[in-house]
């Protein structure tokens, strides 16, 4: 029965004796390591943002201009007010209500839908685009629950 404990006792100090401090014969380097956390309020790079941008000012600027502002405009004969995206309200929205309003478009308005046009990939990038750049919100914000 003591032979039996010795065994696992006698790996270890084996395995733990190859752990220890190298001797003068194996060349070693030092090498400092830097450990970094990511700015939660960093913008990130334009080159992470440029598809949204393609998107957003192909298929939204017209109406919502490039800054976001939107105001009253008129397209195809008809007078609409596209919505200020920068706007305290609009930036309160969840990121699935404002993907729900490209996606389906809002008739009322005169906002068309994009569903057939955008794939979600495409829908999500103008979103983050939207979030960021226009309405300056630090990536990975997330709205507060309940958002409207």
């Amino acid at each position: 029965m003591k032979l039996r404990s010795i065994g696992p006792i006698a790996a270890a100090i084996f395995v733990l004796g190859g752990c220890s401090q190298p001797t003068s014969n194996q060349n070693t380097v030092n090498v400092p390591i830097a450990i970094v956390t990511p700015d939660p309020n960093a913008t990130p790079p334009p080159e992470t943002l440029a598809a949204g941008k393609e998107l957003y000012m192909s298929n939204c600027a017209a109406c919502h201009r490039e800054d976001g502002k939107g105001g009253r405009i008129e397209i195809e004969g008809k007078s609409i007010k596209p919505d200020d995206l920068t706007s305290e309200k609009i930036k309160g929205f969840a990121d699935d209500k404002l993907y729900g309003y490209i996606y389906n478009g809002i008739e009322d308005e005169g906002m068309p839908s994009f569903k057939d046009d955008l794939s979600e990939a495409e829908i999500r990038e103008v979103v983050r685009f939207v979030r960021v750049e226009i309405q300056k919100v630090p990536e990975g914000f997330i709205a507060k629950p309940g958002a409207k």
